[in-house]
């Protein structure tokens, strides 16, 4: 059947002359040909729309990936924030609790499961740690919220003992010497400094640390004008290197009182407040008491 032929003749100046013979197989060809290119457009046309449909489709998790890892991060931050705050805030306990002498078992120790922030990975993995951690920092809170309800009932007990232990700064500057050993600022080998050095300008303010009763506001040799306040406790707070002061031996003072001018008075290398703390008249870091 394939095999019936069509002859196509044509008549020109020559006479009868074949031009093409059409065979039945070439036109079942063509129409197959036909019907293939026709079925792949159509599946190419298809492929196309559900391209398009999944390409907007990665867009959309695309951005919604996106937008959970900037509220994963922000979250991150936030609880980074709060065991700082924790931290910050376990830290101010001690400090009460070294100004009103915790008994031991109060619970001043370290907790046994620390909070702990967890890693950078994103996804389901992060979101049950930021819980587990979450958890834990949350039972760290309750832990130092019932601490400082017992340390405000001992505050409440031994308030007057609080207001005499030298818990705030003298003056507002930064330490240019710290307490201990140091190299002598007068180029002669190593020393032991007795107190804290506070930077300020000649004639700045200086307060009182705690309350209690001026014992001596005159000069020293070193020390310039200096001012002693007994605290009770066994406490004395000096205040050395003064430009004027500002209160009498026997006054009794307030905490955070002004009780007179830095200046450059004694042996010094510059202005600043020396301030020193002793404990039955030995020496000891300011900083175990002031409470910022």
């Amino acid at each position: 059947m394939l095999e019936r032929k069509l002859d196509i003749f044509v008549h020109d100046h020559n006479g009868v002359r074949r031009l093409f013979t059409y065979r039945r197989w070439m036109f079942l060809v063509s129409v197959s040909a036909v019907a293939v290119l026709a079925a792949g457009m159509v599946v190419l046309w298809r492929y196309q729309a559900d391209y398009a449909d999944l390409a907007a489709r990665r867009r959309a998790a695309l951005e919604r990936l996106a937008g959970q890892k900037a509220e994963a991060l922000r979250l991150r931050d936030r609880v980074r924030r709060l065991g700082d705050e924790a931290a910050r805030i376990r830290s101010f306990d001690a400090k009460l609790g070294v100004m009103v002498e915790v008994p031991e078992g109060l619970g001043m120790g370290a907790p046994d499961t620390p909070a702990r922030l967890p890693g950078s990975a994103l996804g389901d993995d992060l979101g049950r740690r930021l819980f587990d951690f979450l958890a834990a920092l949350g039972n760290r809170m309750a832990v130092e919220e019932a601490l400082q309800q017992d340390l405000a009932r001992l505050l409440g007990e031994r308030k007057l003992e609080f207001l005499a232990k030298p818990s705030l700064w003298p003056a507002r500057g930064y330490i240019t010497s710290g307490f201990g050993r140091r190299q002598s600022p007068f180029g002669r080998g190593g020393d032991f400094h007795n107190g804290v050095d506070i930077k300020v300008p000649i004639g700045s303010p200086v307060y009182a640390a705690g309350a209690g009763r001026v014992t001596e506001a005159g000069y020293m040799h070193g020390y310039g004008l200096r001012i002693v306040i007994s605290h009770d406790f066994g406490l004395e707070t000096i205040y050395a290197h003064m430009q004027k002061a500002e209160v009498k031996p026997g006054e009794q003072v307030k905490r955070g009182q002004r009780i007179g001018l830095s200046g450059n008075s004694g042996r010094t290398t510059g202005a600043h407040l020396h301030y020193e703390v002793r404990v039955d008249d030995t020496p000891v870091n300011p900083r175990r008491y002031l409470l910022d």
